[in-house]
């Protein structure tokens, strides 16, 4: 495997990037990981170095670059600095939204055609958590340019707002895939049934499906809720899915 960083150039700064592909050269089809809210962290590189080893170059952009070129929520439960360290980490989820996250989707896509073990064409999307929202959003803004994405327990889905990704399903051209855990305080069962009746009325090919016996981040090896089997179904959805759109 490659390992390497990049500096991406965005609108507001140098988005820096990790990135990993197979060293049996390419060019490679390509995946954009979009993190969740505790960071850029071993736990996704993790994930990232596991879809590279069935033929995809991946990249992972600290979407948080605004602010700082490093973060990493440190320990929460049953930790002295736990609720000090949750506030920082609110703090920088409340630094991006989603129009700065479809903005930088777009540049990434934008470089794309410079990165010579990249193969030309669309990209698969996936993302965990608060980046549930953010791989919608971007699939919405991007449909000529993204071939399929994945969301895992994606948080904020359908909210208030006028930029909820419940209300931008139409732009959408790409097939979509939604998992979401059975036991999940942030996205309760209902809303999850609320989010697939309105994906059964969009005009793309969706699929949903909750894990049971799961709970809130249990593809993670690193956040507590780690499901193997669940974790498992997890890679062979998301990997079915790029075969099929992406090669």
């Amino acid at each position: 495997m490659i390992e390497r960083e990049l500096d991406i150039a965005t609108q507001d700064g140098a988005m820096n990037t990790y990135t990993v592909r197979p060293d049996d050269g390419g060019p490679l089809p390509v995946v954009l990981m979009l993190m969740d809210a505790p960071g850029v962290r071993e736990g996704l590189r993790e994930i990232c170095r596991r879809i590279s080893q069935s033929g995809y170059y991946v990249l992972l952009p600290n979407l948080y670059y605004r602010s700082t070129r490093e973060f990493v929520l440190g320990p929460t439960r049953n930790h002295p600095d736990g609720e000090a360290n949750l506030k920082k980490m609110f703090a920088m989820v409340g630094s991006i939204s989603n129009a700065k996250v479809a903005a930088d989707t777009g540049a990434v896509l934008d470089v794309l055609p410079t990165l010579p073990d990249a193969r030309p064409g669309k990209t698969g999307l996936v993302g965990y958590c608060m980046s549930g929202a953010f791989v919608t959003v971007a699939a919405a803004k991007h449909p000529d340019r993204i071939g399929c994405f994945a969301s895992y327990y994606g948080t904020r889905l359908i909210t208030d707002k006028p930029d909820s990704p419940h209300l931008m399903l139409g732009g959408i051209k790409a097939e979509g895939y939604y998992a979401f855990a059975e036991h999940d305080t942030y996205v309760p069962l209902p809303e999850v049934a609320k989010f697939e009746s309105l994906l059964a009325a969009a005009p793309f090919p969706s699929r949903v499906e909750t894990e049971l016996g799961t709970h809130h981040g249990y593809a993670f090896s690193d956040r507590g809720n780690l499901h193997e089997a669940a974790r498992e179904k997890h890679y062979e959805r998301m990997l079915a899915l790029y075969r099929r759109h992406i090669g």
